[in-house]
Parts: C-alpha cells; sequence; structure tokens
C-alpha cells in the first residue's frame, strides 16, 4: 500500500505520545483574594477536596 511519502513527513506517534505533561499556575496574593471563593466552590463541585483545602488554608493565612 504506497502512503505517497505521507508516513515519512508525519508520523501519529512520537515521544510526546508517552509523556506525561504538566501545567503550573502561579497567583498573587491579590489574586487569589479576589478568586479564592470561586476557586472553592469549583473545586468542590469537582470533587477536588485537597485543591478546596489548599486554598481554604491560603486564605486563612492571609486574614491573619
Amino acid at each position: 500500500m504506497p502512503t505517497n511519502g505521507f508516513a515519512k513527513q508525519y508520523s501519529g506517534v512520537n515521544l510526546d505520545s508517552f509523556m506525561k505533561s504538566m501545567t503550573f499556575q502561579k497567583i498573587s496574593e491579590e489574586g487569589i483574594q479576589n478568586i479564592g471563593q470561586a476557586i472553592e466552590i469549583m473545586a468542590e463541585a469537582e470533587g477536588l477536596q485537597a485543591h478546596k483545602n489548599a486554598v481554604t488554608l491560603r486564605l486563612n493565612k492571609l486574614k491573619k
């Protein structure tokens, strides 16, 4: 079955197919004060209790 050279130019599987990618985000004190409550609500709705707790701890630390 001829591929007309396309298989040489493009492969559906490469090293990136086996790599796990991760993203990180950073938020300022002002940012977490502005959207922290929304983050808590979303995390709880998605069942991400540890994420909610992390935001709650950061917000409580800023109140002190």
